[in-house]
């Protein structure tokens, strides 16, 4: 299997150094800092699933040369910023071949209707990560995982032995996964994860297993979660499990144990200065409910903090 990871930041890199340490050719394109060290010393992956390092991965820092070589890749994994889609999407479709598919492994909501602009739906699948890493120059360390990687597609059309394919080649590899035909309610679910977590884990400053030491921070929690769902309700999205009550609970006695010492990547972006995924996550709870003219305080004043942060912190 051939597979293109384009955005190998923290996830990406995980990705495509197991299915590389597996044999399958890949090619991570990123950012100089990290691909410079990968290109010299090889790919260090440490933390839940053992000690790797693999000396196998082709690496570019531009898609100008990857245009240029004109290689089909089997697999296109977008793995960028929510807020980075849509250019992405534009230069992903130049880079098809005629069999070439697409999977996103994003965070938030609006990745599929950004990436569904520029490559046609039969060939876009979305893939769910709740697992964590941290991400050095060359190294990348999984700290957390508190369930497989989700994968399916939300068009009929795709093929679905191709999602079969590479569950079977993530699974080989080591990293667990399985396929799923309710992708999109999956992602809400992971939208309510972060939507839950993120924003109050950068403003705080605390891992997420903290903010279950705080009943300030546990209402906040529900309170979000329980906008969340009444905005999915207005338009139609069946959520699982049905109620918010159900999901809090699972969130807290399941999900935030599972991944108690982990600090959300929203947290490190803002603190290097970069933007934060807030407006794919309580920022599109915001936009959806004021489309369906439901009140979302929290989501909103969340969503603002965030901002304010983002701001002080660049000065």
């Amino acid at each position: 299997m051939k597979v293109l990871v384009f955005g190998a930041g923290a996830i990406g890199s995980v990705l495509g150094g197991f299915l590389a340490k597996a044999g399958h050719d890949v090619t991570l394109l990123g950012r100089a800092w990290h691909l410079d060290v990968i290109r010299a010393q090889g790919l260090a992956i440490s933390g839940l699933w053992g000690e790797h390092r693999v000396d196998t991965l082709t690496t570019a820092t531009s898609p100008d040369t990857l245009t240029a070589a004109g290689s089909p890749f089997d697999w296109v994994f977008v793995c960028v910023k929510a807020h980075q889609t849509a250019v992405t999407a534009n230069v992903v479709a130049q880079l098809l071949g005629p069999r070439t598919l697409v999977c996103a492994f994003q965070n938030g909501l609006g990745n599929y209707e950004a990436l569904t602009q520029a490559v046609a739906p039969s060939r876009v699948a979305l893939g769910r990560v709740i697992f964590g890493v941290e991400l050095t120059p060359g190294h990348a360390q999984v700290t957390v995982c508190a369930d497989e990687v989700l994968i399916g597609a939300p068009d009929r059309a795709f093929p679905r032995e191709s999602v079969g394919a590479l569950v079977a080649a993530l699974q080989e590899s080591g990293i667990p996964a399985r396929a799923t035909t309710t992708i999109l309610q999956v992602l809400w679910a992971k939208v309510l994860y972060n939507c839950a977590l993120n924003g109050l884990s950068t403003l705080l400053e605390v891992p997420y297993g903290t903010l279950l030491d705080f009943p300030q921070a546990r209402r906040l929690m529900d309170e979000i979660i329980e906008e969340a769902y009444r905005v999915a309700a207005a338009h139609q999205i069946r959520l699982e499990p049905s109620t918010a009550e159900a999901y809090q609970e699972f969130l807290f006695k399941r999900l935030i144990p599972d991944t108690a010492a982990h600090r959300s990547s929203m947290l490190h972006d803002v603190m290097a200065g970069k933007p934060s995924e807030i407006e794919s996550l309580n920022g599109a709870l915001v936009r959806l409910g004021r489309q369906a003219k439901i009140p979302v305080p929290v989501n909103a004043l969340l969503t603002r903090l965030v901002h304010a942060k983002e701001a002080f912190v660049r000065g």
